[in-house]
């Protein structure tokens, strides 16, 4: 279905269109508005639907809410996937500093709002352990088995090289990944407590705008209830740039969300061991075999070495809490 076809869903007739990216941008007499397509479950459109709800009863006014169609439906078929539409909001507002301290306090209070004590059960935290251990060993084994495969050649490449010199300090990483899991999977057992929060899903500063002082989440597709940790590590990992990194902003970040919505202690454990495994690291592997963007390979080598620098400096933070 063409963006005129769904557009006459809501009475809708564009004065002019913008495509920018995954978005359109639509410009009528009625107004700016954001339109998009994808693809979407029924459980995934019925929970955004359901979210929306319970924002409007929290009086939770930050984030962009769905335009009905003159049928007053929400999302439209368009034979491909669903398309859905909001308000257009401008997000070139506002210094990225700024824009992340807004998000924080907006995250934790999204958290603070949706907050819920959840049945203690020892078999499905048994579970939730088992199979991130199993994911994390997973992956640390295709590491190994790289660096296994280029240790065996002559000559390395100035990535490979620098991967082998760095590798057993990744592996110390998840060592202390491994160690905050066991801590946080002890301390729940212990408490025999655990609770759950809307998660927007991808928490990052792309998926969150300001507009006259005020900021807005956006893109809620892959929303779900889980730990407050799971948006909290995305938003500190998303939010990171290596070749910009401090330290003191993320330590600042967490600071500023507690002053909102404070953790437990096994929360805290859970979130260090999210920090802990090098995940954007070894993703730079792949980055650099499929070399998509066909890249120099020192800009490969300068990548990860930063990364391996975040690495060290999340680890500074992560020794006081």
């Amino acid at each position: 279905m063409s963006d005129p076809a769904v557009l006459f869903q809501y009475d809708l007739y564009p004065e002019r269109v913008i495509r920018m990216g995954k978005v359109t941008k639509v410009e009528t007499d009625r107004g700016m508005f954001a339109l998009k397509e994808t693809k979407l479950t029924k459980e995934q459109m019925d929970r955004i639907l359901s979210i929306e709800d319970r924002f409007k009863q929290l009086h939770f006014e930050s984030f962009v809410p769905l335009v009905r169609t003159k049928y007053g439906d929400s999302f439209v078929f368009t034979g491909t996937g669903v398309a859905y539409l909001t308000p257009w909001v401008d997000g070139g507002e506002g210094q990225a500093a700024q824009k992340e301290e807004n998000l924080i306090i907006n995250l934790a209070e999204l958290h603070g709002y949706t907050a819920r004590d959840q049945a203690f059960s020892e078999e499905v935290i048994k579970q939730s352990y088992q199979k991130m251990i199993l994911m994390r060993e997973s992956r640390q084994f295709e590491m190994e088995k790289y660096v296994n495969s280029i240790e065996k050649r002559i000559y390395l490449s100035p990535f490979e090289l620098t991967f082998v010199t760095h590798f057993h300090q990744l592996m110390k990483y998840c060592d202390l990944a491994k160690t905050r899991l066991d801590n946080w999977y002890e301390q729940v057992v212990e408490a025999k407590r655990y609770r759950s929060v809307f998660c927007h899903g991808k928490c990052s500063p792309s998926h969150y705008v300001m507009n006259g002082g005020k900021g807005y989440f956006i893109n809620f597709e892959r929303s779900v209830v889980d730990t407050p940790v799971r948006d909290l590590a995305y938003f500190i990992r998303s939010s990171v740039h290596p070749f910009q990194f401090n330290p003191a902003t993320t330590t600042a970040h967490i600071t500023r969300y507690e002053t909102q919505f404070s953790l437990f202690e096994e929360e805290k454990e859970l979130l260090a061991s999210y920090l802990y495994f090098p995940e954007p690291v070894f993703n730079s592997v792949l980055l650099f075999n499929e070399n998509r963007q066909s890249w120099p390979h020192i800009k490969h080598v300068r990548l990860f070495t930063k990364k391996i620098e975040v690495m060290n400096g999340i680890h500074n933070v992560l020794q006081s809490f």
